[in-house]
């Protein structure tokens, strides 16, 4: 068996509910449930569904993990076991399998044409394998990572991470890298807080309508950045919008969050062929330049800049939008009380990992149905 040494004396189920706590978004009393998955075996690596449940009972929280614990690394995003009837996988017929059924897979499952790639130079293989898969998104591909159990049982969408690290740190510095759109000012506050966001999306109309007055109240104590991760899959005219709002929030910043608030305002009526239109009326009623505008969208550096957006959301476990990133901590935005109170409690400290715990009342239990249901309701259909 290999119980290496995981962090120190840690047992690897052990490590990965340390990482887990920083890695979900924050919610008050929250505690992480580890289950070994139904192929996982004492070899050469580890893989667990992982649940985090707060003082909400309706609120969790689930990821995947693939451990290997010689490289003391964790993959972590959606979790599928892969079957297969036919003979054991050796490592010689991995490349093949990673390039044609992983790509057959995860093309259908996104409902995009998905390439694995084997790395070209050999490497040695260690027991979790991350790879790139390249996304068709319209406008061009971006690599999503994955990781494969190297005996092929077991795939992760998702990043792999240090297991020996706090993922919070480790997303400040993937973010500090990244191409922000920043809102004008506030450069020395003590908290970052950087929203993945679509402009088709209507969880982002709400949350923004819900963490913008939070903002307002934080004042120069909070630095507020935008990163596109339009979600083409589900969203048609949002990469679209995401490369207008690159041009935009690169040419005028202090129009950005302007352009968004119009986007959302248009939401339930626009499409792809009404962002083009809707921009320019927008430029004109703000007395911006159209020609400047026109030598940026939709040219190679603005849509190269928003699929790199999209890889480093996918990498620092970007699952849905919006997502709200606090010096590195994922915030519960749909809370907006929870969300307020820890802002604030990272901002006295300025970081995540030492700031204090928030005080937050359950919510009341919710009341039994009291209707029963109509006679002669069909049973439902049996398989």
């Amino acid at each position: 068996m290999l119980l290496a040494a995981v962090a120190g004396a840690e047992t690897p189920q052990q490590a990965v509910k340390r990482f887990a706590r920083a890695y979900f978004s924050y919610a008050p009393g929250s505690a992480v449930e580890v289950t070994p998955s139904e192929k996982s075996y004492s070899g050469p690596y580890f893989a667990y569904t992982v649940i985090r449940t707060c003082i909400d009972p309706d609120l969790k929280d689930q990821v995947g993990m693939l451990v290997d614990p010689v490289a003391n690394t964790v993959a972590v995003g959606m979790l599928f076991p892969i079957e297969s009837n036919g003979p054991a996988i050796t490592p010689d017929m991995l490349p093949d399998l990673a390039e044609n059924l992983l790509s057959q897979r995860l093309t259908e499952f996104f409902g995009a044409r998905v390439r694995v790639r084997w790395p070209v130079t050999p490497v040695r293989l260690g027991a979790v394998i991350p790879l790139p898969a390249l996304v068709s998104t319209g406008y061009g591909a971006m690599n999503m990572p994955i990781a494969l159990g190297v005996d092929a049982r077991h795939l992760v969408v998702g990043g792999t991470w240090p297991l020996d690290r706090d993922p919070r740190e480790v997303r400040r510095e993937l973010l500090a890298n990244a191409d922000v759109g920043w809102d004008p000012g506030h450069q020395d506050a003590p908290v970052q807080l950087v929203e993945f966001s679509d402009f088709e999306c209507p969880a982002c109309k709400r949350g923004w309508g819900q963490v913008k007055p939070a903002l307002d109240r934080a004042g120069a104590r909070v630095r507020h950045g935008l990163v596109n991760f339009p979600i083409v899959g589900a969203h048609p005219w949002a990469f679209r919008a995401a490369v207008a709002g690159e041009c935009i929030g690169t040419l005028w910043p202090a129009a950005l969050l302007s352009l968004k608030e119009e986007f959302y305002r248009l939401q339930d009526s626009m499409t792809v062929d009404g962002v083009d239109p809707a921009v320019l009326g927008f430029l004109a009623q703000h007395s911006l330049d159209e020609n400047s505008f026109r030598a940026c969208y939709l040219k190679d550096p603005a849509i190269n800049t928003v699929l790199r957006q999209l890889e480093v959301g996918y990498r620092v476990g970007v699952t849905g939008t919006p997502t709200y990133f606090a010096n590195g901590e994922p915030l519960p935005w749909s809370q907006p009380d929870w969300f307020e109170k820890r802002l604030n409690a990272i901002i006295a400290t300025g970081k995540p990992e030492s700031a204090a715990e928030i005080v937050a009342t359950p919510p009341p239990p919710k009341p039994s149905p009291s209707v029963s249901p109509a006679a002669g309701t069909p049973a439902a259909p049996k398989h």
